[in-house]
């Protein structure tokens, strides 16, 4: 009889054992406390890691899906690259605003340059002799070359502007793509 026991025992222990098997399996709920840390369990032909939530501020373990996993690590590397697009813009939209600022500063010097020799042309007589028609054509040169830098520079400025809009524009679409990309991160870790 104690051989029937033990074996009735033994029997008793496995099925008891695949119980609790069962019970600890079907115990694990998507995005639920679980233990120990990276532990894998199956829920609907879904798997799934003990783990942190990456959409949760929480630092507990949850039951968390592959495809949350997966999807968080293409956001980080997804946000790693939008940083390095991002920085870049930015770089650009500060160089050109530097270049902008430059030509602005070499229209107000070219534009006083043109106002001031015009007003001293005014001081040349009407029947200047050979050495004023000279020095006449000179300044009105100068004249010429410095109305040239304000059309020159004016139509680098629209340019600028433009590049400044492009940076500033492709800027925003990496943050809202990125945005984007959170949103569906948090949509697959629900």
């Amino acid at each position: 009889m104690s051989k029937k026991f033990s074996t009735i025992s033994i029997a008793l222990l496995i099925v008891a054992g695949s119980i609790v098997g069962v019970s600890s399996a079907s115990a694990a709920t998507a995005y639920k406390a679980c233990k120990p840390a990276n532990a894998k369990a199956t829920i609907g032909k879904i798997s799934f890691t003990c783990t942190k939530n990456p959409v949760s501020t929480s630092t507990k373990l949850v039951w968390v899906s592959a495809p949350c996993i997966n999807a968080n690590k293409s956001y980080l590397s997804a946000k790693s690259l939008a940083d390095s697009v991002a920085s870049s813009f930015e770089g650009r939209i500060s160089s050109t605003t530097r270049l902008k600022a430059t030509n602005e500063r070499l229209i107000a010097s070219a534009q006083k340059n043109v106002d001031t020799w015009s007003k001293n042309m005014l001081s040349y007589p009407k029947n200047p002799t050979e050495t004023q028609k000279k020095q006449i054509a000179t300044v009105q040169a100068g004249i010429d070359r410095n109305k040239q830098r304000v059309i020159d520079a004016t139509a680098n400025i629209v340019e600028l502007d433009a590049q400044i809009k492009e940076a500033t524009d492709g800027k925003a679409k990496t943050a809202a793509d990125l945005a984007s990309a959170k949103t569906s991160l948090s949509t697959a870790c629900k």
